[in-house]
């Protein structure tokens, strides 16, 4: 399924999110005067990260991606944003530590911008993609796409082919994050995923447990 363009605003200084409900975050990752203070919500362990990225922009991307993680797992759990613990699944996928919530994430971030998809009770992914026409799209939907999306893909006509294979893989990615797999893992059927536009040049989806939950979008700020 593919979603109308979410309507992004302002969001409330306490969001509730309530079962079945996913509440979708989107984060300006360019905008360098926010670093300084997104540090300070970063543990000692995320700074030394962030020290080892070689190119300032790299670095810059992953400073506001996580803060703005921890900043909006704050506001759902309680607490200092600086002070949440994660622990990380066996393909990587991370969660919180803290036993007394059912809150479930997921993060994902590219070429300044970042996603960020929160859920009560149930598992949850989300993928955003800047969308890239000078790949070679055919050799990679060979690769991993199902023969159906393959040629699907194929017989899409050249302006639109690579909106529809970001397409296709954001819902693999999205998916596959849900269930905590990697690339190339059998897709989870307890998952709906629905494509949206995040923004204009990018694709995205979202994954969550059963077919009736609802969406909200909201703009991240700290």
């Amino acid at each position: 399924m593919i979603l109308p363009p979410p309507l992004w605003s302002k969001a409330p200084a306490q969001p509730r999110l309530m079962p079945g409900e996913i509440h979708l975050w989107r984060a300006n990752l360019t905008e360098r005067d926010r670093v300084q203070k997104c540090k300070e919500v970063l543990s000692s362990d995320e700074l030394i990260r962030a020290s080892r990225f070689a190119f300032d922009e790299d670095r810059t991307h992953f400073i506001i991606s996580h803060a703005a993680l921890r900043t909006l797992l704050a506001r759902y759990v309680g607490g200092e944003a600086r002070e949440l613990e994660f622990s990380i699944g066996e393909h990587g996928k991370p969660s919180l530590k803290q036993t007394f919530t059912d809150v479930r994430f997921n993060l994902s971030h590219t070429d300044g911008l970042a996603l960020i998809a929160v859920s009560r009770g149930c598992d949850v992914g989300v993928d955003v993609e800047r969308v890239d026409d000078g790949i070679e799209f055919e050799q990679i939907a060979d690769h991993y796409f199902e023969p159906r999306e393959s040629w699907d893909l194929r017989i899409t006509p050249a302006e639109d082919r690579a909106m529809r294979f970001f397409d296709v893989w954001t819902r693999k990615e999205a998916a596959l994050k849900a269930s905590g797999t990697g690339i190339g893992a059998t897709p989870d059927a307890r998952f709906c995923v629905r494509n949206f536009s995040p923004a204009a040049g990018y694709a995205g989806a979202v994954a969550g447990e059963g077919e009736d939950w609802r969406l909200a979008c909201w703009d991240w700020s700290l």
